[in-house]
Formats: structure tokens, C-alpha cells, sequence
């Protein structure tokens, strides 16, 4: 049965992917059908802002609880997760970076510019932590043991 910080680790990583999916489809809707902007009056600082607390900053909070519950004695199913998590959400913000290039500048304000630069970043560290607790991972140190 899984332990506490796999399942906090799952979460982190259905966090990552709704943060992704929500900030894809926000980009889109700002690009437009015709790549002149959405037709409605749209606040995006304010839809930053939302998809940030919504989604954005529990990806962060969940899998530094995953490292504070382990990283004494590593897990390596939490640390694949993590790895997971971390890769999905660089490719995620790549791609969000490349829309952000078409989006009309009247809509590109209040971050909107350097969130991805921001989560790329964050998610180079969650997948250096998930590094860290797969090399601290009992099953990895039976590995290299038996490896030498």
C-alpha cells in the first residue's frame, strides 16, 4: 500500500497537470481565434492570480511536503513522481512560453511575461528534490550495493 508521501506526491502531480491544462487554455483564450485577442473585456492579472493560487503554488507546496516527509530516508516511488512532475511541468511551461510570444501586448501584463521563466524554474528544483530522494531511497542504495 502506498505511503502518505506517494499519495502527496500523486497530488503534486495532478496539480502540475491542471496548472498546465488551465494556463494553456487561459494563453489560448488571450491569443484569440484570430490571433488579435479575446472579443470580451478580460482581466489577465486577475486570472494570473487565480490560476497561481488555484494550482500553481500547491504544485510547489505539496512536493516540498513530500521532500520535509522524506528526506531523511528517501521513497523512491515519491521520487519518481517528483522527477515526473518536475519534467511535465518544464515541458508545460516551454510550451506556455512559446503562446505567450503570440499573444497581442495589450493582454501581456502582470506577469504574465515571466510566469513561465518563474515555474520553469520551479520545476528544475522539484525535480532536482525528486533526484535527491531517489538517490537517498533505501531501493537505490541496495541497488548500488549490489552494483559494486
Amino acid at each position: 500500500m502506498p505511503k502518505l508521501e506517494t499519495w502527496v506526491a500523486l497530488g503534486s502531480l495532478g496539480m502540475c497537470i491542471m496548472f498546465i491544462a488551465l494556463i494553456l487554455s487561459f494563453f489560448n483564450f488571450l491569443v484569440g481565434p484570430k490571433g488579435n485577442g479575446p472579443d470580451v473585456y478580460v482581466d489577465p492579472t486577475g486570472v494570473m492570480i487565480q490560476l497561481i493560487s488555484i494550482s500553481g503554488a500547491p504544485i510547489l507546496i505539496l512536493a516540498g511536503t513530500v521532500f520535509g516527509l522524506t528526506k531523511s530516508y528517501g521513497t523512491i516511488h515519491a521520487a519518481i513522481i517528483l522527477i515526473t512532475t518536475g519534467i511535465i511541468l518544464i515541458a508545460g511551461m516551454i510550451a506556455a512560453w512559446t503562446l505567450t510570444l503570440k499573444i497581442n501586448e495589450q493582454f501581456v501584463g502582470g506577469g504574465i511575461d515571466i510566469i513561465s521563466y518563474i515555474f520553469i524554474v520551479a520545476g528544475i528544483g522539484i525535480a532536482i528534490l525528486g533526484i535527491y530522494l531517489f538517490k537517498k531511497s533505501k531501493n537505490y542504495q541496495h541497488l548500488e550495493d549490489e552494483i559494486h
